[in-house]
């Protein structure tokens, strides 16, 4: 992994700062808090540029991430839904522009969460109609859930009893037909994000009270199916909706009058529960208890609708 003496060398060759800044000590490399490692190139206190390599657990499992970030991005550009790529040479690494604005996990108010709900919902359309074929774009990372193994990197959580649950609750056999039908689902028919999550959605407001947002951190995408994008936008938008606002439906009514492609489907709504429930034990530990039971009855309700 690159450290930060070369990651302000590599910025000074990609352009995004002047290497009399560098030595004037205008410019520094912070890291942020991702799953993989991702280091924020500043100047004079603002982000010019974002650098991604992998993390630990995408070493553990094999996974290029960074490669694979760097391919859509360069093939969604036009769609001007995400960072724009940097071109460089080498691997390991994608470079990014910044975006401005802010993530969504920070946002409040219901005067901008309606029209971010809206828009997400159309970017994601955009997303999901986007031509695949003779793309060469990658296959997208199966849910965890529909493996037949876990991967490397998640182990550890069969002996940890609060993410030990989770993988409990699977063996039940309601979870195991959502599931099973869930897998049955996934090809890689459609462009994916793969992890459409509060954290990943960036939103800019302009003064005049306009509302634009962008996607992030696309390692997890590819060609997938996009019901696994819909199930996690609807979950996102359950959670963040003040009382009486559905954020929910207003996403995905945007979403299918844009002509997405995807359902709304009782076994995706149960996988991306778990998959929710998994990532606030790991996080979380036992202080997450009450939510990781909320989020397995969430899965429970969802899989009991999966016809048998």
């Amino acid at each position: 992994m690159a450290a930060s003496p070369s990651l302000l060398g590599a910025a000074v060759r990609h352009g995004l700062v002047p290497v009399a800044d560098v030595r004037a000590g205008r410019v520094r490399v912070r890291p942020v808090s991702r799953s993989n490692a991702v280091h924020a190139v500043e100047r004079a206190g603002v982000a010019v540029g974002f650098v991604k390599q992998p993390g630990t657990a995408a070493r553990l499992d094999g996974d290029d991430t960074a490669a694979v970030e760097a391919r859509i991005l360069g093939a969604i550009a036009p769609l001007r839904l995400a960072p724009a790529p940097i071109l460089q040479g080498g691997s390991g690494s994608v470079w990014m522009t910044a975006l401005p604005g802010v993530e969504l996990a920070g946002v409040v108010g219901g005067a901008i969460l309606r029209p971010v709900a809206i828009d997400v919902g159309r970017a994601l359309a955009r997303l999901h109609r986007f031509p695949v074929a003779g793309s060469g774009l990658p296959e997208a990372a199966t849910p965890w859930p529909l493996l037949d193994a876990l991967p490397v990197s998640m182990e550890g959580g069969r002996v940890r009893p609060d993410t030990r649950v989770v993988l409990d609750r699977l063996a039940d056999p309601a979870f195991r037909r959502a599931v099973d039908v869930a897998r049955a689902q996934w090809r890689p028919t459609h462009l994916v994000h793969g992890d459409v999550a509060a954290g990943n959605v960036m939103v800019e407001t302009s003064p005049a009270g306009g509302v634009r947002i962008a996607l992030l951190d696309f390692e997890l995408g590819g060609l997938g199916s996009p019901e696994h994008d819909l199930a996690s936008a609807a979950a996102m938008f359950a959670a963040l909706s003040p009382s009486g606002l559905d954020l929910a439906a207003l996403c995905l009514e945007s979403y299918w009058a844009a002509c997405g492609p995807a359902e709304l489907t009782p076994a995706w709504r149960c996988v991306r529960a778990v998959m929710t429930a998994w990532q606030v034990a790991l996080g979380r530990g036992d202080a997450g208890a009450a939510e990781v039971a909320r989020l397995l009855a969430v899965a429970e309700a969802a899989a009991a609708e999966v016809p048998s």
